[in-house]
């Protein structure tokens, strides 16, 4: 009988979740653990080492990831063991969301976007108009967030300051924190032409050009 951790637990669940969700079927979370097969809890483990290495991947994303970059109906566990998934959870972070700022998924992440900045702000009793121009030690505190996969960069363009403040940082420590800084252009073609996106970011400028100073 294996021992699992609650956050092992969580891990199995997140994965069961994905699975059924993206293939529209009903998800029936696993409660009872005592008779978890063995090769499954030693898949489990390893993937709760690795989340635990790099905390910055957000879990139920890298599950995700594979449906939209490979368009296949399902990967079983020993699939996130492999290099293939890291690989679609960078591609899905850098090019499926980007590319479709309309997307249901692109959309959730611009909200939670919002969320993180709103409340990272609030627990650093900072105005959020001052966002972008905050520094944890030498650099901007958005390009960490950005890095860390925190927020989109589309969020970004309802700050007014965004393109000044993104031309005032020298190429290589943009390029350090995302290669997507380089297709800047790109991105804002993409969020002017979208209709969903934009108006969600348009409301959120509203809300921060209406903060006082």
């Amino acid at each position: 009988m294996v021992s699992m951790t609650e956050k092992e637990k969580i891990i199995y669940n997140n994965f069961l979740e994905v699975s059924k969700k993206v293939n529209n079927k009903p998800v029936k979370y696993r409660k009872n653990f005592e008779n978890f097969p063995d090769e499954n809890y030693i898949i489990i483990t390893k993937l709760n080492s690795f989340f635990n290495k790099f905390n910055h991947l957000k879990i139920k994303d890298f599950f995700e990831a594979p449906y939209f970059v490979y368009n296949e109906n399902y990967f079983d566990l020993k699939f996130y063991l492999s290099q293939k998934a890291i690989k679609a959870y960078t591609q899905y972070n850098d090019k499926f969301l980007l590319n479709n700022p309309d997307d249901e998924k692109t959309i959730n992440k611009m909200q939670d976007s919002i969320k993180f900045i709103y409340n990272y702000c609030k627990k650093n009793n900072l105005n959020i108009k001052d966002y972008l121009i905050k520094k944890e030690g030498e650099f901007n505190v958005f390009l960490k967030h950005i890095k860390n996969r925190d927020i989109i960069i589309f969020i970004l363009f309802a700050f007014n300051n965004f393109e000044k403040i993104m031309s005032t940082i020298d190429p290589e420590i943009k390029n350090m924190y995302s290669s997507n800084f380089s297709r800047l252009n790109y991105i804002r073609t993409k969020y002017y032409s979208s209709s969903k996106a934009k108006k969600i970011i348009n409301n959120f400028k509203i809300f921060v050009d209406k903060q006082k100073i």
